[in-house]
């Protein structure tokens, strides 16, 4: 949970690109992946374009696709859908051979367009950059959130979590060993690796599990797109209704992001709104809309009417102050003063 997203990515296609993945994934097809409901692959990801690299100025995603106009022809020659079947979502383990066939591409071309894959979920932080790093936290922005009909859905940037988590047949695996089709040393490696596998698992799963923690809570915020249904939200809120502690929550919030359906980029600590900040917002608003109130007493009824939102006249009176000081902070006017 500690290392940064671009170091967990690397040890993901470090293990994937393994020998032994490699033969217990392809070959004796005791690994898989699962895709975790309401997740895709952020749409901008086929869009591997000069003008995005232009964007990001950075020289690692230039080289990336330097001589790789090839591959990503033959990714658009692909289509979407056998561009996600067989590459982006590979949940059948079929082999090289057989991708190839299926795809009509020789097993290098595979290879290579496996190869793309893997290294911009490395560089997704740089393809997608935040807009939020500082000297004190350094953010990656992990996924966009889109809008579906009803339904959220979390669009991940890297590859490697679109995919979601391993199913591994242990089970199967035990047989094999029994039969001879593994060394000592062999089972020793494997399940090794299959610790390895559970411990990426648990930090995919709580990335998820938190994302839609989050969606569950404030939907009508992604939705209306208003920061008036942002609803109070803490992480202690969120670690009982997960089954997770907080200190994990924190420690899987820290330093990441996501894009919300109006293009907006917030940190994840800014969808758990303390009840004062909630209540500071819906003033705000109410002051900045154009109403005279003679009154804390007109502010405190109006805030009920409009909202919904009890509030006694001194919390009223100071938290009206707040926001004066903090506009007059920014060099810029602050909301009407009440008498």
């Amino acid at each position: 949970m500690q290392i940064s997203e671009d170091e967990f990515h690397r040890l993901v296609n470090e293990i994937e690109r393994s020998p032994l993945f490699t033969k217990l994934y392809r070959k004796e097809k005791l690994i898989r992946y699962h895709r975790f409901p309401g997740t895709s692959i952020a749409p901008n990801f086929y869009q591997l374009k000069e003008e995005t690299v232009a964007d990001t100025g950075s020289i690692s995603i230039e080289q990336l696709l330097m001589n790789k106009e090839h591959l990503v022809s033959q990714i658009q020659r692909l289509g979407l859908d056998r561009f996600k079947r067989y590459f982006l979502f590979p949940e059948s383990g079929m082999s090289l051979e057989e991708i190839a066939e299926a795809c009509d591409l020789d097993i290098l071309q595979v290879k290579d367009i496996n190869h793309l894959i893997d290294d911009f979920s490395i560089m997704s932080e740089f393809y997608h950059p935040s807009n939020f790093s500082s000297k004190v936290v350094r953010y990656t922005k992990v996924a966009s959130v889109e809008r579906s009909g009803e339904n959220i859905i979390v669009n991940y940037f890297a590859p490697s979590l679109a995919r979601g988590r391993y199913l591994i047949n242990y089970e199967g695996f035990e047989e094999l060993s029994k039969s001879g089709a593994f060394n000592k040393v062999e089972i020793k490696e494997t399940r090794q690796l299959f610790r390895n596998l559970e411990l990426i698992n648990s930090r995919k799963d709580t990335l998820n599990r938190i994302l839609q923690g989050i969606i569950d809570r404030q939907k009508l915020y992604f939705h209306a797109g208003d920061p008036r249904a942002l609803l109070p939200f803490s992480q202690k809120e969120l670690s009982k209704k997960i089954d997770l502690t907080p200190s994990s929550v924190s420690r899987a919030i820290r330093g990441k992001s996501i894009d919300t359906p109006w293009g907006e980029e917030f940190p994840l600590k800014h969808f758990f709104p303390r009840p004062k900040r909630f209540r500071k917002e819906l003033l705000r608003r109410l002051l900045e809309g154009g109403e005279e109130f003679s009154s804390d007493e007109m502010i405190r009824n109006s805030l009920w009417e409009k909202f919904g939102v009890a509030i006694s006249r001194r919390s009223v009176a100071n938290l009206r102050k707040e926001l004066v000081l903090q506009a007059a902070g920014r060099g810029t006017p602050g909301g009407r003063k009440s008498k």
